[in-house]
């Protein structure tokens, strides 16, 4: 009996930090991979794409609180809060670190709904199903750092 088994080519060391605009800070891919559990089976390529998709779209939903904050005389996210956690080297900025969860959920979102086609068989589908809940727990992470980094609060809601 046969398998397929995807093996990545990807490196991290290969893989160049993501420019942004200026006000956001730039996103590296290896940091993803390690703080998401990615590993090389999702190219470098795969990877890159749902990273700068997902920064776009955290950009996107920031955009006019970002304009606001760059009218008050801030020129970067870094800047919109002084708490940092740590001190010198160690030290993490509460809003960049913010921003990096909400890239980096939505980008792990897009890489799971992507992987989810590696295996057509009745386990494979069985198997999709599951992820199905993850890819939403990952968008609504995204969701809440995007609001926290607003300085919005969020509201749970069950249906019953």
């Amino acid at each position: 009996m046969g398998g397929f088994i995807p093996s990545g080519a990807a490196t991290q060391a290969e893989e160049a930090e993501l420019p942004n605009l200026d006000f956001y800070p730039a996103i590296v891919p290896a940091e993803f991979r390690s703080a998401m559990d990615v590993d090389t089976t999702v190219s470098t390529d795969r990877l890159r794409l749902a990273l700068q998709m997902s920064l776009m779209e955290v950009n996107r939903s920031l955009n006019d609180w970002a304009v606001a904050k760059m009218d008050e005389g801030i020129a970067t996210l870094e800047e919109t809060t002084y708490i940092e956690y740590g001190s010198g080297e160690d030290a993490v900025n509460h809003q960049v670190k913010l921003y990096q969860a909400a890239v980096f959920h939505l980008a792990k979102s897009r890489v799971i709904e992507h992987l989810r086609n590696f295996d057509s068989t009745g386990a494979g589908h069985g198997k999709a199903d599951e992820l199905s809940q993850p890819i939403d727990d990952f968008k609504r992470e995204a969701r809440r750092a995007v609001r926290a980094i607003m300085g919005q609060t969020g509201t749970v809601v069950e249906l019953i």
